[in-house]
């Protein structure tokens, strides 16, 4: 018996709303950055230690070149609609953007370890992130949802786990190459490939619980005391309604 995750996705067909919003998103900074090109909106550590913790949020749709731009339009087309199918719109953007900012979080524990470790200074650009990693986030979650079923991928059939390690090991060479967005792009693609069998994961889950344990606590809490308040209005209704009727009852009759 399979299980639902290795069930194939939904026909793509046209975009979303979700693709749509971050489709116009990245055209939107594209042309910001043509204007103003010094403006601080990929991620960068040292700007976000310094205060510009806004970076968390713009750099997921911040292209680094126009050519990125492009290939990360075809790339939302092909994944983030049968991502967002999948999950729903406020779901998939929530995705996006919470899953870009954990990532930036696992590349700025990255760049703070490789500066304590290495004894002279690594400029910081070689942990620039941007909108690469919204992309890496989609083709992780996208491989994680076919880890074992073969789908076609560019005219050949492969199967998700393949996608993901050939995800991976393009990262790396990049990587070796000192591209900026690489380190990024692989704390994406983890995170997009545990947003969907992280459950699976003993440790994973029982992390997960401890974190949002307080959360889920509050909003059983809240769900209770307003299922307590309306309850409490539908039993004063009924007992309105019920002694009226009882006066109507004893009335005298004419």
């Amino acid at each position: 018996m399979r299980r639902v995750f290795d069930d194939p996705p939904l026909g793509v067909g046209g975009p979303l709303p979700g693709v749509m919003f971050l489709m116009a998103a990245t055209t939107v900074m594209v042309v910001v950055r043509a204007l103003l090109p010094a403006a601080p909106f990929f991620f960068l550590p040292e700007a976000v230690v310094s205060g510009a913790v806004w970076q968390f949020l713009t750099a997921t749709v911040t292209p680094l070149t126009p050519f990125g731009w492009l290939i990360g339009l075809l790339v939302l087309y092909l994944f983030g609609n049968v991502i967002e199918r999948m999950l729903g719109t406020g779901r998939f953007l929530l995705l996006c953007f919470g899953g870009g900012a954990a990532a930036y979080l696992g590349t700025l524990a990255t760049a703070m370890g490789v500066g304590l470790l290495l004894p002279s200074p690594v400029p910081s650009f070689i942990f620039a992130a941007s909108s690469a990693t919204l992309f890496s986030l989609m083709v992780g979650v996208f491989a994680a949802r076919l880890w074992h079923t073969p789908t076609f991928f560019n005219f050949v059939q492969l199967r998700g786990r393949t996608i993901f390690y050939v995800s991976a090991a393009i990262d790396i060479v990049f990587l070796l190459y000192g591209y900026p967005d690489s380190v990024s792009a692989l704390w994406a693609l983890g995170v997009g490939f545990l947003t969907v069998r992280g459950p699976e994961l003993t440790g994973f889950r029982t992390a997960w619980d401890w974190v949002t344990g307080p959360f889920r606590r509050w909003r059983i809490r809240r769900k209770y005391k307003n299922f307590r308040v309306v309850e409490s209005e539908m039993q004063r209704m009924w007992d309105d309604l019920e002694e009226r009727l009882n006066r109507e009852d004893r009335s005298p009759r004419r």
